[in-house]
């Protein structure tokens, strides 16, 4: 063989050699984006997973709450009814009682002197002048105190509820609104509300009880902005398919993480003792479960809070 023919085959199974290299680096960039992509959809596919298992996990935590609060508020109630009874019963008594110790002091006079003095001896000793100016005072205290537990009971029972009354057609936009005028003096100059309500149909729902959730996230928003230089709370409605969705957010503090899980648990809450019984985000979630929706937070600590309702526009149970 020439060396010209030598050449030429060397040439040639080097082009097949080259052609060979670059299709099997093709098939190797293939095998890899392939191979990515595929990776990349099961690191999506566990993240969905995981936030199913974490809301599920976070409905099961509080069904059972639920549970254990009806159980509770029934528990509670009971002697509850009894105690006020007997302080309004206690009240009575208290009348006749200081209508007794009058009589005495206004006859005292008329008895013989050992008497009187045996009298004033016992009133200084039990200082029965005291317990007259400090009955009514604790008697008072004790039945405010009463009417906080019982309004405590009856959010319990809010929160636990598990059948839905005084259903009618309304508008969610019109229930807003009537909301904000509640607030109005309170969010007046504090903090700047911007609106973007779409048009939306009304729908089978207790208007009463969804305004109180919108009270709520109002004055949660409100709360969380009153560190920012220029507080903003945006509210907005809109329709998508068949789902109604409301978003309340605000500018202000925001949450970690591990309070967002916890947000709507009975109870919980970050504001001071004293400041709140941590029921009323509790029963937001219950009287939107209660209509067929969800509710749902996203937070950002620093930036801000979205809180998000889902309604259906047309929930499982009729008007009544």
């Amino acid at each position: 063989m020439s060396i010209q023919n030598q050449e030429n085959a060397y040439k040639v199974a080097y082009e097949r050699e080259k052609r060979a290299r670059l299709k099997a680096e093709e098939l190797l960039e293939n095998k890899s984006r392939e191979i990515f992509l595929q990776n990349e959809r099961l690191k999506e596919s566990y993240d969905l997973l995981q936030k199913q298992q974490a809301t599920i996990l976070q409905n099961e935590k509080l069904a059972t709450l639920g549970t254990l609060a009806a159980g509770m508020a029934h528990e509670i109630n009971n002697p509850l009814a009894f105690v006020k009874s007997n302080i309004e019963s206690l009240r009575r008594y208290h009348c006749s009682y200081t209508r007794l110790i009058s009589f005495i002091q206004h006859i005292n006079q008329a008895l013989p002197s050992k008497v009187q003095a045996d009298l004033e001896k016992l009133f200084e000793e039990e200082d029965i002048e005291f317990i007259q100016e400090d009955l009514p005072e604790l008697m008072t205290d004790t039945v405010e105190g009463l009417t906080r537990v019982r309004d405590i009971v009856m959010n319990l029972r809010s929160f636990a509820r598990i059948q839905s009354t005084d259903r009618s057609s309304a508008n969610i936009v019109d229930g807003i609104l009537s909301t904000l005028k509640l607030l109005n003096s309170e969010l007046k100059n504090t903090v700047e509300v911007k609106l973007d309500l779409e048009p939306i149909q009304e729908i089978p729902c207790n208007l009463n009880e969804l305004n109180q959730v919108f009270l709520n996230l109002i004055i949660n928003a409100k709360h969380a902005t009153e560190s920012i230089e220029k507080p903003i709370i945006e509210i907005s409605t809109r329709t998508v398919q068949s789902e109604i969705i409301i978003e309340i957010t605000d500018n202000g503090s925001g949450m970690s993480e591990e309070v967002e899980k916890e947000i709507f648990v009975p109870f919980f809450t970050t504001k001071p003792i004293g400041s709140g019984t941590g029921m009323g985000l509790a029963i937001a979630y219950g009287i939107i479960k209660d209509h067929d929706g969800e509710i749902s937070v996203h937070s950002i600590e620093g930036q801000g809070t979205t809180f998000t309702i889902k309604l259906p526009t047309h929930p499982s149970e009729s008007i009544e």
